[in-house]
């Protein structure tokens, strides 16, 4: 054990308490485990649906794209894309869900452009330009799900550690202890019964 273990019948007590505190810590873990696990399947399968969409959206922003640029060429829809480029920001808001830290929403603020802008291009750049903003903002989203399954999933493994820590070693070592001490408490109170046995014998005789 690598705590001091009280000698005598106050050892038992104090094998008790840790056991007891021991098992009561095993079964908070595997309670946050079964959460961690609900949620990680939860987000696992949110980041699967996101990730079609964004598969989707991004075929049709191609389809968009390639029409701009066969209506107006590859130069124009540059020099459009150029007004906006490097506009966007992202917002990630974070949770914690029991000890893991990890993003739960964001928001996308995306330029547009003017209509001045719109209205000398041809007409595909605009629905161009909207297609392309949705599948940058599920994109965001997509990583949103995914960070929060990983960090989720870092938590589940380091608990699942945690638990099989306690369950295999923390708790077997507690209880190996204390049979070994209450076979030692047997044995000194065995002697006990005998040097009282002979003490009252002598006194008798």
């Amino acid at each position: 054990m690598p705590e001091r273990l009280p000698a005598g019948r106050a050892g038992r007590l104090w094998l008790l308490d840790r056991i007891d505190a021991a098992q009561r810590g095993r079964d908070l873990l595997d309670r946050k485990r079964q959460l961690l696990r609900r949620q990680f399947d939860q987000l696992a399968l949110l980041a699967e649906e996101r990730r079609q969409t964004l598969t989707a959206a991004c075929v049709e922003a191609e389809i968009w794209g390639l029409r701009a640029a066969l209506l107006g060429g590859s130069a124009e829809t540059a020099l459009v894309a150029g007004a906006v480029a490097g506009q966007a920001r992202v917002t990630v808001t974070w949770r914690n869900t029991m000890g893991a830290q990890h993003p739960d929403e964001a928001r996308c603020e995306l330029a547009e452009l003017a209509p001045r802008e719109l209205a000398a291009a041809n007409a595909a750049l605009g629905p161009a330009a909207a297609a392309y903003r949705r599948a940058l903002a599920l994109a965001v989203e997509v990583a949103v799900a995914e960070t929060a399954r990983q960090k989720i999933g870092d938590e589940l493994q380091a608990t699942q550690r945690r638990l099989r820590g306690i369950e295999r070693h923390r708790v077997p070592a507690l209880q190996d202890a204390l049979r070994t001490l209450e076979l030692q408490l047997e044995e000194l109170e065995r002697e006990e019964r005998v040097v009282t046995r002979w003490a009252r014998s002598r006194m008798a005789r």
